[in-house]
């Protein structure tokens, strides 16, 4: 997870009850800090998380940190600079070695690779060749990243994939759902990776979350893990989640959207707790023994 100022390794715990309900627990494991002991390589950065490894996103500089090592290293990005610059952090399946991507200019089109393991950038082949009206941050699967899209002039949302190995886009592949009636601000969706394994997209409108049965770069198939009807005063905008397969459980978590407060607050207030049978519980994480404020998930896996 990560605050405004920090990032930590969170544990949420779910327990079954005998009459099976569940409870969420959420508790601090460790705080990341850098080798240097310093905090400030988090302070006012984009975090993202790939097999371990983290990724800070800063103006005008990089910050590449794995917290088993202890190692960190800071990398100046190739001019000119953006402020709408995008970037993803993966691996090379044949080598192990991560690698960062940056898409850069007026439609984020052109892309260069930092190869850490050679501490060097370069320009791949080929571009990316689609005008785009929205792109969610990537979610990292399999040294790959992930992203949830759609263009300019069209109505299709798809799920596009960066292969690391091979340093270019695949083709669009489809989502488990109709894109009949969904806006840019309507059926907002997510993406959640599950032990780098599958991928689980939510919908948040009818709650409905399916997983994927094959998960590649040009191919995807998905089946449902279950749907929920959500209750008419919820309002899921800006949630992250994680599944349970095991347990067939989903957890979300959201602003509370009951004022206007939720467009000013950074810190996830609220946590939904949804299973099979109409199973249906939120959680005030304010409230003992969840008094963590939580900010943005970079990521999550159940064990």
């Amino acid at each position: 997870m990560i605050t405004q100022f920090n990032v930590f390794w969170v544990g949420v715990n779910l327990h079954r009850s005998q009459n099976n309900s569940f409870d969420l627990s959420i508790q601090l494991k460790a705080k990341i800090v850098s080798r240097d002991k310093k905090d400030d390589l988090f302070q006012k950065s984009q975090v993202i998380h790939c097999n371990g490894v983290f990724l800070c996103v800063r103006e005008k500089m990089l910050v590449v940190l794995n917290p088993y090592w202890g190692q960190t290293k800071r990398i100046m990005p190739r001019p000119p600079f953006g402020c709408f610059d995008r970037y993803a952090l993966g691996y090379d399946k044949s080598s192990g070695s991560h690698k960062i991507l940056r898409l850069f200019g007026v439609n984020q089109n052109n892309l260069n690779i930092y190869d850490l393991s050679s501490s060097s950038w370069m320009i791949p082949d080929g571009t990316l060749e689609r005008d785009m009206e929205y792109m969610k941050q990537g979610v990292s699967l399999n040294g790959d990243t992930y992203w949830y899209a759609k263009d300019k002039e069209s109505i299709d949302w798809y799920l596009l994939c960066f292969d690391f190995t091979r340093e270019r886009f695949g083709p669009p592949l489809p989502l488990p759902f109709s894109n009949e009636g969904y806006t840019l601000h309507k059926g907002y969706k997510s993406l959640s990776a599950l032990k780098e394994e599958k991928l689980a997209v939510l919908l948040w409108d009818t709650m409905v979350i399916w997983v994927t049965n094959k998960i590649e770069p040009d191919a995807v198939s998905w089946s449902i893990f279950f749907k929920l009807d959500m209750e008419p005063s919820i309002y899921c905008r800006y949630g992250n989640f994680f599944i349970d397969e095991e347990k067939k459980v989903a957890v979300v978590f959201e602003k509370d959207s009951s004022s206007w407060s939720w467009m000013y607050n950074p810190n996830y207030n609220k946590a939904y707790i949804a299973g099979e049978n109409g199973y249906f519980k939120s959680v005030n994480l304010l409230k003992s023994p969840n008094t963590l404020q939580l900010g943005h998930l970079v990521c999550s896996y159940a064990l």
